[in-house]
Parts: C-alpha cells; structure tokens; sequence
C-alpha cells in the first residue's frame, strides 16, 4: 500500500529540502533523508470513519511543497458514489512533520485534473467534491466603529462598538451574502479550519468560536497618541469597549486590528468631542439686614403689649 509508484508522475514522492517525500494509497507521508535514506517523520491521514475503500487512511497525494512546507491532499482513483466524507488537504512542516493546518472536507483532489498551483502565497487548487476552484489564502477584512454618543461631559465613559468581518473575493457571493446580511465575521486562526467548511461547504456551525482582537486607540486633544482599551469580537464579529476621555477636546478614536495568519488588517475612526464640566459654584452666606432685628424687636415688643393690655382688662373684669 506503501509502494513509491511512479514519482511525480503519480505525485506520491518529490525531492526537497535534503529529503526525499513519499506518500502513496497507504495513507502516511514518509519523509526520507537524503543523507543516509532513513526515516525523518511521518505523517498519518487517518480518517475517522474508515469510509476511503483504501483502507482506514486517506490516500496521500503530495500537491505541493513551497516555502518549507508539504500540501498533501488525497483522491480516487476510480469514481465512488457516494464519496467518503472529510477527504482531508493539509498544510505540514516539511522539517519537522509537524501538522500546521488540516481541512476535513473542504478540498478533495483530482487524479486527472493535476496538482494545485501557488503564487503569491495563493493557492489555486480543484475541489471534486463540489468541482469549483478555490483560491487558499490570507483575505482581507473590514473594521467597522461606531461611539454611542460622540458628544459626552469630561468625566463620562464612551461605548465604542463595530464588527470585524472578512471581505475575501468569495464572500461576495450571493450564497454567502443571503446567508450572512451583515458579513461574513472574522474568526481566530484556530477556528480557521472548522469555520471555512461552515461558511463554504455548509457544515455545521462550530461551538465556542472566537472573534479577533481590536484594539481602541486615541488623539486626544494635546496630540497625545495611546492605546485605551482592547476588544474581542464575537462569532458574529461584533465588539464593544468601554473607556474614559482623560482630558476635556476634540478627539480622534481608532478601532484597529492588527491582522492575523488569515486576515490582513484594518482599521477605522471617528470623532469624539469631550465637554468641560460645569462649575459649581459653593454656597454663599446671605448678606448682613440690620433692618430685620430691628423689625424681629418690633414684632416682640407688639406681642408683649398686647399680653399686658389683655392682662390689664382681665383684672378690670374682676373688680367690677
């Protein structure tokens, strides 16, 4: 099962990097050394269904080696129907054997049609399961922000909120579009694998996806530049972020991300004014009025006359 075949002719073994690389219908990639002809690595594509009729691995098919790495994919050699699921493709170091991507399903080879090609760290390769061409590779994305209120009092927090999205070629298709109205989100590199059969291949959607960090930046009004707060975005791509103005202007706000191994970055702005907070003036004593002890004097003296008048006429009463 392990047989070399027939060189590049087959695609199952190529010399690079002082290694001679070998794959074939038994389903693991050998990488030789060239020095001694021992065996540096392996890489097994097993699969977890045992459904290729080659066995309980997928059969390998080197597509690539570009840039200190091996691209093997798998395929058949007559047609089945139905295909077995997950035909994997995936990204290996050729020195060390290590696994560095891996898609279950999303690009399964063909036998007739050649290899992939690459250019420009792209990929271009068939698919049969779907028979379309797939270009593989870093995209673009698009930052989007928003401040809740852009006009607050010094002393205020401001909400800034905005989505991360990937703008790649493929997602301007009406099939992606209908499914996702406000953009396809952009997603860690960890969840690149799952999250691209989701998008492209309507797997289902996977759990516990993370977003991309954004970070909030400001000009504050002394021309003073600073990073204020960070952000995650959610599986939606949305984020959201608190942070306070440290000095009453005109500011200008930044939502930046910085990219990843998937997305180039991107960055918006908007303005922010701050207000200075009004002064309270403290409570002043009234002013001195000789006049009122005067008429408080007054006013006690009325009220003892008429107490001595009603005593006077009391004791009249009496005598009579």
């Amino acid at each position: 099962m392990d047989y070399l075949g027939w060189g590049n002719v087959e695609h199952t073994w190529y010399y690079a990097y002082d290694h001679l690389y070998s794959a074939g219908v038994g389903g693991v990639l050998y990488a030789f050394k060239l020095s001694d002809g021992t065996i540096d690595w392996t890489y097994t594509m097993s699969d977890p269904y045992n459904e290729p009729v080659t066995g309980e691995n997928w059969w390998g098919w080197i597509d690539l080696i570009a840039d200190g790495k091996v691209y093997i994919g798998t395929l058949e050699h007559s047609a089945e129907n139905p295909m077995p699921r997950g035909g994997p493709y995936v990204c290996i170091n050729a020195t060390s054997g290590e696994e560095i991507w891996r898609v279950n399903g999303m690009f399964r080879e063909t036998r007739w049609g050649g290899n992939g090609v690459i250019g420009d760290s792209i990929i271009a390769t068939m698919d049969t399961y779907d028979q379309r061409v797939y270009a593989i590779g870093k995209g673009p994305s698009a930052t989007s922000m928003s401040i809740k209120d852009n006009v607050v009092t010094d002393g205020d927090s401001v909400l800034v909120e905005g989505m991360v999205t990937d703008t790649s070629p493929g997602t301007a298709d009406y099939a992606l579009t209908a499914r996702f109205p406000n953009g396809v989100p952009a997603v860690a590199d960890a969840n690149q694998s799952e999250w691209m059969l989701y998008v492209y291949k309507q797997f289902e959607r996977p759990a516990d996806v993370l977003g991309v960090e954004v970070t909030i930046s400001v000009l504050d009004p002394n021309g003073n530049v600073y990073d204020a707060v960070t952000a995650t975005s959610d599986a939606n791509g949305f984020y959201k972020a608190m942070f306070t103005p440290q000095v009453p202007g005109e500011y200008t706000v930044y939502a930046s991300f910085a990219g990843s191994k998937a997305y180039y970055g991107s960055n918006a702005q908007a303005g922010l004014g701050v207000m200075q907070a009004a002064e309270t003036a403290p409570p002043t004593e009234p002013p001195y009025d000789p006049t009122g002890t005067y008429v408080t004097g007054f006013g006690v003296g009325i009220i003892i006359a008429v107490v001595v008048i009603g005593l006077v006429i009391i004791l009249m009463l009496r005598k009579r």
